[in-house]
């Protein structure tokens, strides 16, 4: 078998309203690190894949429907209660027998998600 065309995910793209506001928000409520900022992008390190968080020039349009991405947590319980005490709207954690998750809301109205299962 041929090795994968690609080796991982580099980076997501989250559209906010305002950069500096988000980077702010990302990096206290998170715990996200800034990797780099030049210009209507930045960069946050969030473990294995980065989040580039960018303010588009025209009109913010935020993840509403699906969440896009999920973010891998070894307790999701303490993140969940971290987002809440964040002021994030958040939903109550969804417990399947093999995976928990939950949906929030970062300030500028992208969904997101968080998830949890037995790691190998």
């Amino acid at each position: 078998m041929s090795e994968p065309l690609f080796k991982r995910v580099d980076t997501v793209f989250i559209p906010v309203r305002g950069l500096k506001d988000a980077i702010g928000w990302y990096t206290w409520a998170l715990g996200f690190t800034l990797r780099w900022h030049a210009g209507n992008y930045a960069a946050l390190n969030a473990g294995e894949t980065a989040v580039t968080l960018y303010q588009p020039e025209g009109e913010l349009r935020p993840f509403t429907g699906h969440a896009p991405l999920n973010f891998y947590a070894s307790d999701i319980e303490a993140a969940h209660r971290r987002l809440k005490e964040a002021g994030a709207y958040v939903e109550d954690i969804q417990v399947m027998p093999d995976v928990s998750f939950f949906d929030f809301k970062d300030p500028d109205g992208n969904r997101l998600g968080v998830c949890w299962f037995p790691e190998k």
